[in-house]
């Protein structure tokens, strides 16, 4: 037995050793290159002094400085005054800053009114924690009241999600209770 083994691994060895010989050598072949590029110089137009530029922009329309009112000149428009002013609203929290006692009065309210109504709502960032509080509120307030929008979305589409929930549905009772969908209703029907 040991005899016809070694005599079966001479015998592939040698017809091994032939086929490893006689296998014609391939010359290498080189790849075709994945992309080529090719560098193109970009001429660009000579560049213009930028120190002559602004100086005959200058020449064609002088600067002439803003006139600014003195102290002690009066405008020609009255500043605008209604009667109906709508009284402050509470404040919502400490106002950051001088506060409007010690203020000229005009700026400090309207920067309060601003502050405190929707428009300072809508940048919560510049807001102290107190006035973001309150800003929530509002919103907390307006939002329980506000009836539903449904989610603008074509009939078809919304069909199609319909049913999709429906099959989820019954797949789930199907886990849980290893009856088909279908079945049940048979089952229903027999009794």
């Amino acid at each position: 037995m040991t005899v016809v083994l070694a005599a079966s691994g001479v015998g592939h060895l040698a017809v091994l050793s032939l086929l490893a010989l006689s296998r014609p050598a391939q010359p290498p072949v080189e790849a075709p290159p994945v992309f080529e590029v090719e560098v193109v110089p970009v001429f660009m137009p000579p560049r213009q002094d930028r120190a002559t530029a602004p100086v005959r922009a200058t020449a064609i329309r002088p600067l002439r400085p803003r006139r600014v009112l003195r102290p002690d000149e009066i405008t020609p428009v009255a500043p605008l005054v209604t009667s109906s002013a709508a009284a402050p609203t509470a404040p919502v929290g400490p106002s950051p800053g001088p506060s409007s006692a010690s203020s000229a009065g005009a700026p400090a309210d309207l920067r309060n009114a601003l502050r405190r109504g929707v428009v300072g709502c809508a940048n919560l960032a510049l807001l102290s924690k107190d006035e973001r509080q309150g800003c929530l509120e509002k919103l907390g307030a307006g939002a329980k009241d506000a009836p539903f929008i449904p989610p603008p979305i074509a009939r078809d589409k919304s069909r199609g999600f319909d049913e999709k929930v429906a099959a989820q549905e019954q797949m789930r009772i199907y886990r849980q209770t290893g009856i088909y969908p279908g079945m049940r209703e048979a089952l229903k029907a027999a009794r």
